[in-house]
């Protein structure tokens, strides 16, 4: 007997037998066709309400809000703090961190890179960590230019404007917006 290309519904054709697949057959050697849409709906149903109850419990999931808090950083050698807070809502982490160079002179190249991408600061608040690496926007005294933050806290600087420099006693701020390793 033909079947239904998405279910498997067995139905008639003209050259069918009659009624049987409304009725089984006589001897119930062939499936009814209501029993069939029975338990694919039953399974729909399941499915629906299982969903509805996931959207009631993230409806009543107020997120809280942290307000900002002291973020918990190491230097990097040649970086001294100046300030760093981050602030989480529900997954979404922003931190804001504000340093002062003091170590040696660092210098991108003419295409901008920064080379060997150097460390900046460590993120020691594990909540205030991303769930993936993230590029972030760094600025600088002078100049300004991109960064990344590892799942571990890390927070490379890789590029800045091209032939610009972050000079000893410049300020270095950096600043992100993104989903962190929970949901608070």
């Amino acid at each position: 007997m033909p079947q239904t290309p998405t279910y498997g519904f067995e139905y008639e054709t003209p050259q069918s037998k009659p009624g049987v697949t409304l009725t089984g057959d006589i001897d119930g050697s062939s499936p009814i066709l209501a029993e069939q849409v029975e338990t694919v709906i039953a399974g729909i149903d399941a499915r629906v309400a299982a969903t509805e109850g996931d959207v009631a419990a993230l409806q009543a999931v107020t997120a809280s809000d942290t307000g900002w808090l002291a973020l918990s950083t190491t230097a990097a050698p040649g970086f001294s703090l100046t300030s760093a807070v981050y602030r989480r809502w529900g997954p979404t982490v922003m931190i804001r961190i504000e340093y002062q160079r003091t170590g040696a002179d660092i210098v991108a190249n003419a295409t901008g890179n920064v080379v060997g991408d150097p460390l900046i600061v460590t993120i020691n608040t594990v909540d205030a960590r991303p769930s993936q690496n993230i590029q972030v926007l760094v600025h600088a005294s002078l100049t300004s230019g991109a960064g990344v933050i590892n799942t571990l806290g890390a927070v490379n600087l890789t590029d800045l404007h091209s032939g610009s420099s972050i000079l000893t006693d410049h300020q270095v701020r950096v600043t992100a917006m993104y989903f962190g390793p929970s949901f608070i």
